[in-house]
């Protein structure tokens, strides 16, 4: 099988409402007034981009701003502006423009992903079917994006 690189690029001036998680890497640089999970590769908020909600990944790139916690397994670079407690587990590096108004805390590596049930959805449910998504999943280089809001 060939390895390809998957990554999402969502542009500066488009708006999502809601939760986004994608099996690979992503480059945001609109507005998500909502969290943003990515299971593996880079989750970079490019300059510009605001995440209003958690960020969650392997390795975290922020330019950007982000109004939420942010959970990196991997390694975390901030060169912009972050208004919420951050988690870390790997390395950590902030460069000049870095700006954070929260907590700073080293982890273990299974601390770092608390993955959200629904209220009406019971825990072991929801891991279960977060599971079978990803394995059905691993085949494919498509993101799929799709979320009604009510």
């Amino acid at each position: 099988m060939k390895n390809e690189l998957s990554i999402t690029l969502v542009s500066a001036g488009c708006t999502i409402s809601g939760d986004m998680i994608v099996d690979h890497g992503i480059s945001y640089f609109g507005l998500l007034d909502g969290g943003l999970i990515s299971t593996q590769g880079l989750l970079h908020v490019g300059d510009g981009g605001l995440i209003k909600g958690n960020v969650q990944g392997d390795h975290v790139r922020i330019d950007g701003r982000v109004d939420g916690n942010v959970h990196a397994r991997g390694t975390l670079e901030i060169n912009g502006h972050v208004s919420g407690d951050i988690m870390y587990c790997g390395t950590i590096r902030l460069g000049p423009r870095a700006v954070l108004n929260g907590t700073l805390k080293r982890v273990a590596r299974m601390l770092t992903v608390e993955p959200e049930a629904s209220e009406s959805a019971k825990p072991e449910l929801a891991a279960t079917s977060t599971a079978a998504a990803t394995q059905e999943r691993t085949e494919s280089n498509v993101t799929e994006l799709s979320r009604a809001k009510a």
